[in-house]
């Protein structure tokens, strides 16, 4: 038969549950505003019955023992969490993509009256004006001034696509470090949350702590994770292990992009506008190295305003870094008289007509010329279509990274409000949960006073007796 404290027993059960709900009500609340935290909950559970004795004649059935809180629940869903990830890695590809071929739409400064186009077109119609004039010596330092204009207008794009380039550079090396640094920061709550569970607790705010981490890797890189059986969670990049269990293990970028692992995340996005601006360093390059090239060659050929043939370039450059280095002769630059605006005498003639432009109208002539080298970049094509080319590319792949960016966040905001409204904390339902417990603390707590009662009617009616 039960003890003559049982219902006692039972009633102080009931009020130490409500007390520990309410306690997680008040944790839930005060976490409203944290960062990754999950709400919690409590799974109560029935006690193990008191089994009566077999010579027990008034009692003939089991009878329940109260109630226990057996766990701390986390209202996590893994399948969220999945997706939320993958989105979040996509959208930080993307993102980083945008941001990067924005700036280097901004870097060549289309359309514009500054811009590369514009002032290509400016210098080649000097040559025109000079053709017209090519005596008149204003004319002829306006051509040096517009060449000069063209060199400065390469040399900045080159150096603004240089500091994009080095800019992203240094944000890869900052995101693997940080990469490494939330590895680290895994496999150390890794190592706690294996010990605790181990000693039966649920280290449910550590769990949410290392899960925000894996959501802010997942941002970075595209990772995948595996739960194991004691409580770790291990963490990859591709086939690089990032964390085993207790164990961080450092990546490298040299590593992740050797191994082809790294197909999404900032990190990526990063790398990938790396190669991108690269390319179109490339095709300036190539671009300036064509006009020095070709306006050299014909220039040369000239002569200038004392009709005798120079053998001048209008350009320098240094080789492999021409749309940096390109600058008018400074020959020129001091003697403008010596641009070859004429064609070189022809015998028996010795000097060159001082009226003679025509020269300068094969120079005027380079701009919509197709070149015809074999080998040159610019083979089959223009100066100025091969540059709206590479423009009109860098601008098609930021709008196609910005639209992509765009419906990747899009499912992203979705997911993340989709899990939030699994893990977050609703405020009204904690206040009806706090009621909820503070009423079952109030019937537990009459219980025990009924018992009580109970107890003292029995005891009065036994001392009363004798």
């Amino acid at each position: 038969m039960p003890g003559t404290f049982f219902g006692i027993e039972i009633g102080r059960t009931g009020l130490a549950a409500a007390q520990i709900g309410q306690d997680i009500t008040g944790h839930n609340i005060a976490n409203s505003g944290t960062e990754g935290y999950t709400v919690e909950s409590a799974h109560q559970e029935t006690l193990a019955y008191n089994k009566p004795s077999s010579r027990d004649t008034l009692v003939s059935v089991p009878l329940g023992s109260g109630v226990i809180v057996n766990q701390v629940l986390r209202a996590r869903d893994q399948f969220l969490d999945a997706l939320v990830r993958d989105a979040s890695s996509a959208t930080g590809l993307q993102s980083s993509q945008r941001d990067a071929l924005n700036q280097v739409g901004a870097a060549f400064g289309e359309p514009s009256n500054t811009g590369l186009n514009a002032t290509l077109g400016k210098f080649f119609t000097s040559f025109h004006d000079l053709a017209n004039n090519p005596e008149d010596l204003g004319v002829r330092a306006a051509t040096v001034q517009k060449g000069d204009g063209l060199a400065r207008v390469f040399q900045g794009i080159q150096q603004s696509l240089g500091a994009i380039g080095k800019s992203l550079s240094d944000q890869a090396k900052t995101d693997v470090q940080t990469i490494n640094d939330y590895g680290s920061q895994i496999a150390a709550l890794n190592s706690t949350i294996r010990q605790d569970s181990a000693s039966g607790q649920s280290p449910n705010d550590l769990l949410d702590r290392r899960d925000l981490l894996v959501d802010k890797l997942a941002a970075l890189a595209n990772i995948s994770t595996h739960n194991n059986s004691d409580g770790t969670v291990s963490i990859a990049i591709g086939s690089s292990d990032l964390v085993v269990g207790k164990d961080a293990y450092t990546v490298t970028l040299t590593g992740l992009t050797a191994g082809g692992d790294l197909k999404g995340g900032a990190l990526a996005g990063v790398t990938a506008a790396q190669s991108q601006v690269a390319v179109y360093q490339g095709q300036l390059n190539s671009l300036a190295a064509s006009v020095v090239s070709q306006v050299n060659a014909v220039h040369s050929t000239g002569v200038g305003l004392d009709g005798t043939t120079t053998g001048l370039s209008f350009f320098t450059a240094t080789a492999g870094s021409e749309a940096s280095t390109i600058a008018v002769n400074s020959v020129l630059q001091t003697h403008p008289e010596d641009v070859a605006a004429a064609a070189a005498p022809t015998l028996p003639a010795l000097v060159g007509a001082p009226g003679d432009g025509s020269n300068a109208t094969l120079l005027a002539g380079i701009e919509n010329k197709t070149v015809t080298t074999a080998g040159d970049p610019l083979q089959n094509t223009t100066i100025l279509d091969f540059y709206k080319q590479t423009v009109a590319d860098a601008g098609g792949r930021a709008a196609s990274a910005g639209t992509a960016s765009a419906s990747a966040g899009a499912s992203l905001t979705q997911l993340t409000q989709q899990r939030s409204s699994v893990t977050g904390v609703v405020t009204d339902t904690e206040m009806v949960n706090m009621m909820k417990y503070q009423r079952a603390y109030q019937a537990s707590a009459r219980v025990v006073q009924t018992m009580d009662d109970m107890l003292g009617t029995l005891m009065t009616g036994l001392f009363s007796g004798r």
